[in-house]
């Protein structure tokens, strides 16, 4: 014989259990756009952006003036300048701006060069200013690149 507390427990149980699963059995379309601007590389084994039901998440971007193909500078404020440029470019292409961006992730090669970043990002950025990660790397992937950036923008 069961006593009543066990069985409304037991039943308790199951009907959550039923509720769940009928909760996350039912499929939400994922819907996933390109952002591509015409500097992007056609060999790059990555998209510049991709937009996913709102958010649009960027590859990380380096200093790199498309015009001339080079780093924008051998400091790290001219670099993220032109990063913010770049970013800026391909956030337009998915309808946002820079003012959409509501998390960034710095990477820096030397963070004796935080403080001149941390001075020109609050420049490049306004309130309510995005959340931030800064970390060090060892190395990225154009030489001479001392700052690389990822950001996350929510469409508007």
């Amino acid at each position: 014989m069961i006593k009543k507390p066990t069985f409304l427990i037991f039943g308790t149980l199951f009907i959550a259990m039923l509720c769940s699963v009928t909760a996350f059995s039912q499929t939400r379309p994922i819907v996933q756009k390109q952002i591509k601007t015409a500097t992007a590389s056609a060999n790059a084994p990555f998209s510049q952006g991709i937009e996913v039901n709102g958010l649009v998440f960027l590859s990380g971007t380096l200093g790199v003036d498309a015009s001339t193909g080079s780093l924008a500078g051998n400091d790290v404020v001219a670099q993220l300048e032109q990063i913010v440029k770049n970013i800026s470019d391909i956030l337009k292409e998915a309808g946002c701006t820079i003012n959409d961006v509501v998390k960034a992730t710095v990477f820096m090669t030397d963070m004796k060069n935080y403080a001149a970043m941390n001075e020109a990002y609050l420049r490049l950025f306004k309130t309510p200013y995005p959340a931030r990660t800064c970390v060090e790397v060892s190395a990225l992937p154009v030489a001479g690149a001392l700052i690389e950036v990822e950001v996350v923008a929510v469409k508007p």
